[in-house]
């Protein structure tokens, strides 16, 4: 704590120190269309209310440009280069609140007989982009970015939000997450841990893709794609640490090298957090019996993680990219639960205390290889990707409970358990895709598929001590060993037609076949579950000169349960409570009706998205009521659900200093007469919002807020309701040099989350805290090599 706020006052000093003005500079690379960079061609930066006041530089070898100690004002920039034609580009706007621009590589392309000069308007990024009903995050313009991972800035996105449980969502569903294009192939945990490893200051941009390209149609929650950011021209990397009040500390390191066609970006760092909370659970059964119990918890992780991404045009038609990457998860977890069991006569019959202390690790290394393949005919490419994951974990939990009477003094009876649970993981996936134009240049044919194998084997150990001999004994009924199979083969196929300037449609379809198999070592039947499905899809697109935007789509979607829903083993950790998964579980799909509106305008963009989905067999965690007195919650079939949705995600600039985004969503849930007589479901809606606020003080000083709230719709009972929030401050010193960020996390409210079970003869209460308020200080210093002067 002291060192966190040394730095604060360390950084409020430097801002004080550089409240000076700073004149105006523009940077940016020359490549050519095989990107090489371009050396000795000529610079020409003019101002455009007063030509005389014209400057010029030439490339250096590495085809880098400088200008600085400008004026404020507009500009135009002329590039010349002999065999090649000449561009400009238009309207940059060097001001008090934009001082400094990066434009990154302009392209020359060879000079064609009599060719034009090349104009080009620039353009500045927004914070948040929509175009087609799909939404652009770009991370780089976010004060965020810099001392947050991809997990917090996914918070940030319109219409992403987590569930309860940490599950990532869009629109209520979950989507499949891509790294630079490329599909993650990762179960829930290992993308937790992936996600919380990647510092926010390497990614670019988040897109979020509610109506997703043909490859990834039959995703029910549409596609998050994740570009992290390639460099500029030559060496540049970036080293930043950070702490906060939450018990936290993490340092990251990236580097970037790029030239003529080979880039290589690495990053690496360690993060280590610490953090408690506390609830309480409540539950009164139809008998009058009540079981209470209290708890409070600390959990403990610290997370390296590696990650390069090399990619090499071979040519102009040829590309290879290989990606490594390795993530690891050491944990150390204490809680504390406290047991109350009472009678109709509100007599205590039992009185406990359990506690839980976990320890483990684990890791996941995986590597993805890329091939593309463009031809001489434009807009014709092949690409393969290969991908290989394996992971490894193990989780040691002891148990100890002590027993108490009903005035809480101990009775001298104590229990002691333990569970010793090793996963191994590993996955391979192999994915195909054709694009190409035909002839009258309006017909685009697509084609593709995929094929993904992935093996689990779980071998959960459990044993207690004897009282009488103080040995430890196998408990074989919590004890599980099995493994796990899954194998998926997918085959596409679509067309798109353009029928006039700015109406088009594409239709298509998907067939997918599905294997599974549990081989089940304690003396349980095998289980084999095989099915394949057919996904058409279709979608009408209706663009009026870029500005009033109409998409009407239909999809035949399918969500597939993974192994944290199918995995049989039983966790005991909650006295009244088992858990366990459901290896019978069918896959859902669904009939997915959407209408976007959507309208652009040069300060502002409008969205309304509306839905209307049949979903089948939905796979739900249900609680139910076991003789003993005990519940348990697994995951089950129930026979459908139909669901009514709006969403709307719009933006305004009011200045170039001052930005706005919200964006809402709300889903009415409908289930059918079995679940609500049988089951005791209840018909009830989700909402999710997000406010997103820029303030640019001037380009060295600027601030970001984001604000959430969500309640999620629980079928057994009451929504869960949370609200959020994140305000960065951000400085940058010292030739920019050096970048501060100040995040306020949760300044006024930590995280609470109360629901209400109503199940068959029981009534259920639980409440959970999370310390989630946090005052974090990031401190980054960005050096660069011969690819970029200052």
């Amino acid at each position: 704590m002291r060192m966190f706020l040394l730095m604060v006052m360390l950084l409020l000093a430097t801002m004080a120190f550089s409240q000076t003005k700073t004149n105006g500079s523009v940077t940016g690379n020359l490549l050519d269309e095989k990107s090489k960079a371009l050396a000795g061609a000529t610079a020409q930066f003019v101002l455009m209310s007063d030509t005389s006041q014209t400057i010029f530089d030439v490339t250096d070898n590495n085809g880098a440009f400088s200008f600085s100690n400008l004026a404020f004002g507009f500009y135009k920039l002329r590039i010349s280069f002999v065999g090649f034609t000449t561009v400009s580009i238009d309207s940059i706007h060097l001001r008090t609140e934009r001082s400094d621009f990066n434009l990154n590589d302009i392209v020359l392309k060879p000079a064609a007989g009599n060719a034009m000069d090349e104009v080009i308007i620039y353009l500045e990024k927004p914070l948040i982009q929509s175009k087609d009903g799909n939404i652009t995050f770009n991370a780089g313009e976010s004060a965020l970015s810099a001392g947050s991972n991809a997990g917090d800035l996914l918070n940030n996105v319109p219409l992403i939000t987590k569930d309860p449980t940490g599950k990532i969502l869009v629109r209520g569903k979950e989507p499949k997450i891509l790294i630079d294009d490329k599909p993650v192939e990762l179960n829930q945990q290992q993308l937790q841990d992936l996600l919380e490893s990647m510092s926010g200051s390497t990614i670019e941009k988040i897109e979020v893709m509610t109506n997703p390209p043909a490859q990834y149609a039959g995703e029910q929650g549409g596609v998050i794609n994740i570009v992290t950011k390639k460099g500029t021209v030559g060496k540049t990397g970036r080293l930043t640490i950070s702490g906060g009040t939450r018990g936290e500390l993490s340092a990251n390191g990236s580097f970037n090298y790029r030239r003529q066609g080979l880039t290589i970006s690495a990053n690496a760092g360690l993060g280590y957090n610490n953090f408690d909370g506390a609830g309480y659970s409540k539950r009164t059964n139809a008998d009058s019996m009540r079981y209470n119990n209290n708890n409070r918890y600390q959990n403990e992780n610290l997370r390296p993680n590696f990650r390069t991404d090399i990619n090499y045009d071979i040519n102009k038609h040829h590309a290879l990219n290989l990606l490594l990457q390795y993530n690891s998860n050491n944990f150390e977890n204490h809680s504390i639960t406290e047991y109350q069991n009472r009678n109709k006569l509100d007599s205590i019959t039992y009185y406990s205390e359990r506690s839980i202390k976990s320890t483990g690790s684990g890791y996941n290394p995986n590597a993805t290889v890329t091939y593309t393949l463009r031809t001489k005919k434009a807009g014709e490419v092949f690409r393969l990707i290969a991908n290989a994951n394996n992971s490894s974990n193990s989780n040691q939990r002891n148990f100890y409970e002590l027993y108490f009477d009903d005035e809480r003094k101990p009775t001298g009876e104590d229990t002691t358990q333990q569970q010793l649970t090793k996963t191994k993981n590993e996955g391979y996936n192999f994915r195909m895709s054709y694009d190409v134009p035909l002839a009258n240049k309006k017909t685009f044919l697509s084609a593709g598929g995929f094929y993904n194998l992935s093996r689990s084997e779980i071998d959960a150990a459990a044993s207690y001590v004897r009282r009488a001999d103080k040995v430890w004994v196998p408990l074989d009924a919590l004890t599980n060993h099995f493994i796990f199979r899954q194998q998926i083969a997918n085959m596409r196929a679509s067309v798109k037609q353009i029928l006039s300037e700015g109406f088009s449609f594409t239709g298509g379809a998907a067939a997918e076949a599905t294997n599974i198999a549990f081989d089940l070592f304690q003396n349980q039947p095998d289980t084999t579950n095989s099915y394949w499905r057919f996904l058409p899809f279709a979608n009408v697109n209706r663009n009026w000169k870029d500005k009033l935007n109409l998409t009407f789509s239909y999809r035949r979607t399918i969500r597939r349960p993974g192994i944290g829903e199918l995995n049989p083993t039983v966790d005991f950790s909650d006295r009244y409570t088992n858990r366990f998964g459901n290896p019978g579980l069918k896959p859902s799909l669904a009939h997915n009706l959407d209408l976007v509106l959507g309208k652009t305008k040069k300060a502002a963009y409008f969205n309304l998205g509306f839905g209307y989905n049949i979903v089948e067999d939905i796979f739900n965690q249900v609680r139910t009521l076991v003789p003993g007195g005990k519940t348990e919650i697994t995951w089950q079939n129930i026979s459908g659900r139909k669901e009514c949705e709006v969403s709307t995600w719009n933006g305004y600039t009011f200045s170039r200093q001052f930005k706005l985004s919200l964006s809402a969503s709300y889903t009415h849930n409908v289930y059918g007469e079995f679940e609500k007589v049988v089951r005791k479901f209840r018909d009830g809606g989700t909402l999710t919002s997000n406010l997103n606020l820029n303030y640019s003080i001037k380009d060295l000083y600027n601030a970001t807020g984001s604000f959430t709230f969500n309640r999620f719709a629980n079928p057994q009972g009451t929504v869960r309701s949370s609200l959020s929030m994140n305000i960065a401050l951000q400085a940058r010193m010292m030739k920019k040099k050096i970048i501060a960020t100040l995040n306020l996390i949760d300044p006024f409210l930590q995280q609470q989350n109360r629901t209400l079970t109503y199940g068959v003869n029981f009534v259920q209460e639980n409440f959970n805290q999370t310390q989630t308020r946090n005052f974090r200080l990031s401190v980054a210093y960005v050096f660069s090599g011969s690819g970029g002067r200052k």
